[in-house]
């Protein structure tokens, strides 16, 4: 039985939801982390130029 009601199919619905949901919080910290550093060495360019 594979049917949409199935004991392993949520299983593994669930499995592939929880490594997506992974994945997510995983990417935003580091986006975050480069956005950060970009801008900290925009700052440090800067006051070296002016």
């Amino acid at each position: 039985m594979s049917g949409c009601c199935s004991p392993e199919y949520r299983k593994s619905v669930n499995e592939k939801e929880a490594q997506v949901n992974d994945k997510g919080k995983e990417q935003l910290p580091l986006f975050a982390k480069i956005i950060i550093v970009l801008i900290t060495a925009g700052g440090l360019l800067a006051a070296f130029l002016v």
